[in-house]
């Protein structure tokens, strides 16, 4: 399931923008907003410091709209 919170947060910038700002490899940050893989524990924390947003808010809340 795609990361609609990062696609949106992700604004009019790419994949690779985004990832070159957050500091980590662009295949990594297209597998997470892509949903192909689950953030470890410090890359979700990194992502969280970047966006100012907490890790539920970027991982857990689209879970929460869909119930």
């Amino acid at each position: 399931m795609k990361n609609e919170v990062l696609i949106q947060l992700r604004g009019d910038r790419s994949q690779g923008e985004m990832a070159k700002e957050i500091g980590i490899p662009k295949s990594t940050y297209a597998m997470v907003e892509n949903g192909h893989r689950f953030p470890r524990r410090e890359l979700q924390m990194k992502l969280s410091r970047h966006f100012k947003r907490t890790v539920d808010e970027l991982f857990f809340a689209q879970f929460d709209r869909v119930s």
